[in-house]
């Protein structure tokens, strides 16, 4: 009897958990939807580095300090904001809980990216792959489930929020030299990937090495990033870009992947808060179906390899990659999802973009 009575409290925590988490995360897409249709503000940044520099936000502040780097302009995502946040409160509940004391941090970061993207599966296997990769906790599976649905559920049913539909894709008859432009797409993306994390690293050593500290460094990004944004050619990448995300699907326009890779890693690599998905889902899908007309490979399928493939593969996360291609497109070309993820996977080298995360001992690694 003690036995049920704990494990009902337990999944009592794990409830309250779920809808926590998907209240924050309708709270901050509230948030930024406001902020999408009430402009950037460019000339907040140098402020905005300011304020980041003298008083460093701690995990609990992070949709204030998301919202306020979109309001400024900067070019990052909203994952890292949704999981970071479920992980803390999954933190706080683990202390007064039976079960093992990485499960709830687990389940609140499977409840965060489901909730905010929409994808309960691709959410609940994004937390069981993310800390090792190529291992998952089995015993974790039934709670991140669980945590994922609920939260998603929560956000769509109790407080309305809405999310992008996007296009089903349809698999071409299979041959020999469609698996072959596959491979070519893989490792196109596995090259941006590469880059992506190298110049990242880059912005990041050689900023620190500047000779200022403190709240004239902040400052500096501030003005560093204002001056880049101001170009033309940068006037998309500024905030989310949610508004481009169906774009790539029926247009080729390659050279926004360029300019968006850039604005990330600037607006990520000097201090500004958010997340890389949707960033990186808007490079992948636009240098995808870039690169698609050249190999005359259909539109839309290759915007939904590169729009799942990139980030999955640069979160080390194949299965997640997998499930939130067959719950946005449908499940069509799942095995195109897996096996382009695996090649950008081992193709972008060891470390990806959670410097935290580990290699299981059994699995191949990247030489590089």
């Amino acid at each position: 009897m003690a036995r049920i009575k704990a494990f009902l409290m337990n999944l009592g925590l794990l409830v309250a958990l779920s809808f926590a988490t998907g209240s924050l995360s309708s709270l901050f897409l509230a948030g930024l939807d406001w902020i999408q249709h009430n402009g950037s503000y460019l000339y907040a940044l140098p402020l905005l580095g300011f304020v980041f520099a003298i008083f460093p936000f701690p995990a609990y502040l992070i949709i204030p300090a998301s919202w306020l780097s979109h309001l400024a302009g900067a070019s990052v995502g909203r994952e890292g904001v949704a999981v970071s946040m479920g992980r803390v409160l999954g933190e706080k509940i683990s202390g007064s809980s039976i079960f093992p004391k990485d499960l709830f941090p687990k389940a609140g970061m499977a409840a965060g990216f489901a909730s905010v993207f929409g994808t309960p599966l691709a959410g609940a296997f994004f937390a069981l792959e993310v800390g090792e990769v190529g291992k998952i906790n089995f015993r974790h599976i039934p709670a991140c489930l669980f945590a994922a649905f609920s939260a998603n559920y929560v956000s769509l049913h109790v407080y309305g929020t809405k999310h992008l539909s996007y296009p089903s894709i349809n698999l071409p008859e299979f041959s020999a030299s469609f698996c072959a432009k596959l491979a070519l797409l893989g490792l196109f993306l596995a090259l941006i990937a590469f880059l992506y994390k190298r110049s990242e690293s880059i912005i990041i050593s050689t900023f620190d090495k500047l000779p200022v500290q403190g709240p004239l460094k902040g400052i500096l990004a501030g003005l560093i990033l204002f001056g880049v944004l101001s170009i033309p050619v940068f006037h998309e990448t500024l905030g989310l870009g949610s508004e481009f995300l169906l774009r790539p699907f029926d247009q080729v326009t390659p050279d926004f992947a360029l300019w968006k890779l850039v604005a990330t890693n600037l607006s990520l690599g000097m201090g500004f808060k958010g997340g890389e998905a949707t960033p990186l889902f808007l490079i992948g899908s636009h240098a995808a179906s870039g690169f698609a007309s050249w190999l005359a490979l259909p539109l839309g399928l290759s915007a939904g390899i590169g729009f799942v493939s990139l980030y999955g593969g640069l979160a080390k996360t194949p299965l997640a990659a997998t499930l939130l291609g067959v719950e946005l497109f449908g499940p069509s070309a799942w095995f195109c999802y897996f096996i382009i993820t695996l090649i950008v996977l081992f193709g972008s080298g060891k470390k990806g973009i959670f410097t935290s995360q580990t290699w299981a001992d059994y699995l191949p690694k990247p030489i590089y």
